[in-house]
């Protein structure tokens, strides 16, 4: 009888369920503020003793000292404050202060809700009505006129029509993404865990889902790649992929002038034109193997005023002619190093060091490569011992399957 993955998980003694959505928002939330109450009230008062002037220059200073050691906050602490205490207001009493005060001043309304064109990141686009989780992205310019060959008209028409924002809207739904994502690949939880707090900021500020670009660096075939497309899948995402090994011009990533004969836009207006979704998710595989021509430029460099929100939000997309908002893109890097990669561009991302699965993860891994199939226990102890010792990748289980299915196959022999 084929093994089940009760039986291997019995066999390595795992005592511990994979999480519920509950538990791992429960666990992360208790390792995040056993890590922040050092000093996080300390750093919240010296950013009291500044009296910032408004709610935006409270919150920076919030956060930079909250970046800060310990020890040196207490320190700076003690210093601003001197012998005698300069607040008597109770943190809580300060900030609802200052919202009140930021609340009055025009321009500065710190209760967002969502509107027309609410996550943009820029009002440049365009003002238009939008219904509910839409958003508007481009404003088409007059037709040309004459014959549209190419399609640019038209796709500036339906580039102007409201873009839905896809994936899941709730803290739960966000949750049951991630547990199902830690379950598959337990090895990478720091990315993991990054990317679903950036997932429930974004839920909690009624905005699209959508992630800071980040860099997850590894060997070959130790699952960054199908992280990076799982992700974008599970959420409901528009997930399209560069293969960096391939290009040897900037413009799949940012798109080519109309004046030319083959013109075409970038991979984000490509995926928004097809999927009518404002926020796609982008996976630009192995950008450390990217190749600069003499003619089409270097894919790396069109790729920085992308990963920039400010830029992105009014990108002038050379096919187009105009700006477009493609601020809401998720850009999801792998690389197998950072050797070569610019600091322009490093200076953008979140960048994850990640490695192979060891131990547990690795065997229940290969068993769930390997469900279904009549493999002796001995089989799976060998292929984790290879894996573990370099002689075999992750990405080779799926031709070991295709073996074994083959094998299979085979009639039997009396």
């Amino acid at each position: 009888m084929p093994l089940t993955e009760d039986d291997l998980t019995h066999m390595f003694k795992v005592e511990e369920p994979p999480p519920t959505p509950s538990g791992f928002r429960r666990g992360w939330v208790l390792r995040r503020e056993t890590e922040a109450e050092a000093h996080h009230g300390n750093a919240q008062r010296l950013a009291l003793l500044k009296e910032p002037g408004t709610f935006e220059v409270f919150g920076f200073l919030f956060h930079r000292y909250c970046s800060e050691p310990h020890h040196r906050v207490r320190a700076q602490l003690h210093k601003e404050q001197g012998e005698e205490p300069r607040w008597s207001l109770t943190v809580a009493e300060y900030r609802a202060r200052l919202l009140a005060f930021a609340r009055a001043v025009p321009g500065h309304d710190v209760e967002h809700t969502p509107s027309a064109t609410a996550g943009t990141g820029s009002d440049q686009v365009s003002r238009r009505a939008a219904p509910p989780d839409h958003v508007i992205l481009h404003e088409a310019p007059k037709a040309s006129g004459g014959e549209d060959k190419r399609g640019r008209d038209a796709m500036r028409t339906e580039l102007a029509k409201p873009k839905r924002l896809a994936g899941p809207r709730t803290r739960d739904a966000v949750d049951e993404l991630f547990a199902r994502l830690f379950s598959e690949s337990p090895w990478l939880q720091p990315p993991i865990e990054w990317a679903w707090q950036r997932a429930l900021d974004a839920v909690a500020d009624h905005s699209a889902l959508r992630w800071p670009p980040f860099l997850l660096v590894g060997p070959p075939g130790c699952g960054k790649s199908r992280l990076a497309e799982r992700m974008g899948k599970i959420a409901g995402l528009p997930v399209s992929r560069i293969e960096g090994a391939s290009l040897t011009g900037s413009f799949a990533v940012g798109g080519s002038d109309f004046l030319w004969a083959n013109a075409h836009p970038g991979e984000a207006v490509r995926l928004i034109h097809a999927s009518g979704a404002a926020n796609p998710l982008i996976v630009y595989d192995e950008i450390e193997k990217g190749q600069t021509s003499s003619s089409g430029g270097d894919p790396r460099q069109a790729l920085l005023p992308l990963l920039q929100r400010s830029t992105a939000a009014s990108y002038r997309c050379p096919f187009l002619q105009a700006p477009i908002d493609l601020s809401f893109v998720s850009w999801i890097l792998t690389a197998n190093s950072l050797d070569g990669l610019p600091p322009p561009l490093l200076d953008r991302v979140t960048v994850f060091e990640v490695g192979y699965p060891r131990g547990i993860d690795l065997k229940l891994l290969v068993f769930r490569a390997l469900e279904g199939l009549e493999i002796d226990e001995r089989v799976i102890t060998r292929i984790v011992t290879e894996i573990e010792a370099g002689n075999m990748s992750l990405r080779g289980l799926e031709r070991l399957r295709a073996d074994f299915i083959a094998i299979e196959r085979r009639p039997v022999l009396n």
